[in-house]
């Protein structure tokens, strides 16, 4: 389950969705140029109907923003390479290898956009190993109460802050951290949630707020710490595996 209610978010999913449209109508456009160059009507008829079959489903990936989403971009992105090389290689139409080049543009554009703890948090359930995930103990202060959590995910000024007490889209936290030295207090609105299953807890796409009292220099350092732990946890762990080999 994931709530985007937020109106912010939304104007943002309406903005990639017309990106999508995009790349998709100069694929489709694509398709067609290269049919008729190539005198292939039945064949391009048949690829466009699987483009069609093939775009529903990667829309609706990116309407309930599922992870899928990103097997789909890739798959385009493939696409869209392979076809430039051909045309390179071919030293065909140059109409076409723009066609693809904007559609390759396009698709860039959108992937950057949700490329964002906001919209697909990085969250590595498959390391039961809490020494050795990529997230940071942290406490966050909601409704006069407060809570201990997980921050699973630091990027772009944004982040995933996973507890197993929810928090509503919208909503204004300050979340408390440490990198052993030096105590850190943020501002963060709630911009996502989402709800794998019982048992697990939930994640909360936040945007940092930044102003006199919240600065972004104290983010820009707390990310340094988060990067430098990343690195030395996995470092860590190599190291032990190695010994065990």
């Amino acid at each position: 389950m994931i709530d985007i209610s937020n109106l912010k978010i939304r104007q943002d999913i309406d903005r990639v969705n017309l990106l999508q449209w995009g790349h998709f109508s100069i694929l489709t456009l694509a398709f067609i140029v290269e049919g008729f160059l190539n005198v292939k009507i039945f064949w391009t008829l048949f690829s466009l109907i699987g483009l069609g079959i093939f775009y529903k489903l990667y829309f609706k990936t990116l309407t309930d923003l599922y992870y899928s989403f990103w097997t789909f971009s890739f798959a385009t992105a493939s696409l869209i390479v392979y076809k430039l090389y051909h045309i390179i290689m071919s030293q065909s139409d140059l109409q076409l290898f723009y066609l693809y080049l904007v559609a390759g543009i396009i698709l860039s554009i959108e992937a950057y956009i949700l490329l964002s703890p906001i919209y697909y948090p990085r969250v590595s359930w498959w390391e039961y190993d809490f020494r050795y995930r990529d997230d940071l103990k942290v406490k966050f202060s909601y409704e006069e109460k407060e809570f201990e959590a997980r921050l699973t995910d630091l990027r772009r000024s944004a982040g995933c802050l996973a507890s197993f007490e929810e928090v509503s889209v919208g909503d204004k936290i300050k979340i408390f951290a440490s990198n052993g030295v030096k105590e850190f207090s943020f501002l963060v609105e709630i911009m996502s949630r989402r709800r794998y299953s019982l048992g697990r807890p939930c994640t909360h796409g936040v945007k940092f707020i930044f102003n006199d009292e919240y600065l972004e220099s104290d983010y820009d350092e707390f990310h340094n710490y988060w990067v430098n732990e990343k690195v030395f946890k996995r470092s860590t762990r190599y190291r032990k595996q190695g010994s065990n080999a």
